[in-house]
């Protein structure tokens, strides 16, 4: 399926039905197809889509068109124009960022915030800076390298360190996503919507009011640090560290992560 919004195509896909209704937002490099492993045990309709920069989604590729505020704008457009009630919102890494900028920017669109190993920004300007110089890099790396080159060095990140204990054959799926995906549309992705460029979110946080369920892996020290202090400033928020996974909890351990999700849920 495909929408058009702001002068984007989105492309989509939609399962199940009747209500709630579940948006989720995956990381950099990954796709609509990201949720594939949980997205059928879920209670209602669940919705995935491309985000700009990434798989089918086809828009401008220039970093204002993918810039995270315009990412943030579609999105919100998105939700009143075919939803009659507050969703359930979840994001993964740079979608938890996604998520939680759209939660600040408009929580009457959301009944409940599920976060898994995001940030809420770089407080510190000069390492703000630094992380700006970084995602740079890596975007000169996309437009001058093999993507092939790209995703090896991605995929020998320490903080994927513990995907290497996943299936050969889901090993294989996940780097043939990735090489489907645009080397220039990341490297645009990068410039525009990383982390050093997004908004400083933590001093707004003690004002967001929804409910939100942040999750993280018990072998991700990093994000198990950052997500402690989002716990500790949110309001109403209950933090879940999952046994035996790293950054990417939903990949890792998708049955302990579809229990979070189901009775968090209902609790609310």
């Amino acid at each position: 399926m495909q929408i058009k919004i702001n002068h984007a195509t989105y492309s989509l896909k939609i399962t199940g039905v009747g209500t709630p209704f579940w948006l989720l937002l995956h990381g950099f490099m990954g796709s609509k197809y990201d949720f594939d492993n949980i997205r059928s045990a879920l209670p209602g309709q669940v919705i995935t889509l491309d985000l700009l920069g990434h798989g089918q989604t086809i828009c401008d590729l220039t970093p204002t068109r993918l810039a995270f505020s315009q990412q943030i704008k579609d999105l919100q457009i998105f939700l009143e124009k075919y939803f009659t009630q507050p969703i359930n919102l979840v994001g993964y890494s740079m979608g938890g960022r996604l998520a939680l900028g759209l939660a600040i920017s408009a929580p009457q669109l959301i009944a409940q915030l599920f976060l898994e190993n995001c940030t809420a920004g770089i407080a510190d300007r000069q390492k703000q800076q630094l992380r700006q110089q970084h995602d740079a890099l890596l975007a000169q790396q996309l437009r001058q390298e093999s993507l092939e080159q790209f995703i090896d060095n991605w995929e020998n990140l320490p903080l994927f360190a513990s995907q290497r204990n996943l299936s050969t054959k889901l090993q294989q799926q996940i780097r043939l996503r990735r090489q489907h995906q645009n080397p220039l549309a990341l490297a645009a992705n990068l410039e525009g919507m990383g982390t050093g460029v997004m908004p400083n979110y933590w001093p707004q946080l003690a004002q967001l009011t929804l409910p939100t369920t942040i999750i993280t892996g018990d072998l991700d020290a990093k994000f198990q640090k950052i997500t402690a202090q989002m716990t500790a400033l949110l309001p109403h928020a209950h933090r879940f560290v999952v046994t035996n996974a790293g950054h990417n909890v939903h990949l890792e351990q998708p049955n302990q992560y579809l229990t979070i999700l189901q009775e968090q849920s209902y609790a609310n």
